[in-house]
């Protein structure tokens, strides 16, 4: 798992793991956003199982759920709110990276807009 720097505060990577945990706290991660849907794929950790492991190295995680090409605009607000709320830096994942990789790019768009996506 190598994290794809997006900007100063947000970061990318495919699908993390148990052991990639104090890898991150380590490397200074403070939250993870995690894009990806539960039961995707049968070796993926549940997203609950991983958020308690994640806080005993005092890394905070959000859930926001999506298909591949599936994002709607409450999607963007639920990232958008946990992106400004969270401590930074902030590591965004899914399988691939790419749809997370996505919300942050549709939150960027939205905030320069001052337009709320899912209104």
């Amino acid at each position: 798992m190598n994290p794809k720097r997006v900007s100063d505060e947000f970061y990318v990577a495919g699908q993390i793991g148990y052991s990639d945990l104090p890898k991150l706290a380590e490397q200074g991660f403070k939250s993870i956003i995690c894009a990806r849907p539960d039961d995707e794929e049968g070796n993926q950790p549940r997203f609950q199982d991983l958020a308690l492991e994640a806080e005993k190295y005092g890394i905070k995680m959000l859930h926001v759920p999506i298909r591949p090409g599936q994002a709607c605009g409450a999607d963007v607000d639920k990232f958008a709110k946990g992106y400004f709320d969270m401590p930074k830096p902030i590591l965004g994942y899914c399988r691939s990276g790419m749809r997370a990789h996505s919300l942050w790019e549709l939150n960027q768009e939205a905030t320069a807009m001052h337009v709320p996506m899912g209104k």
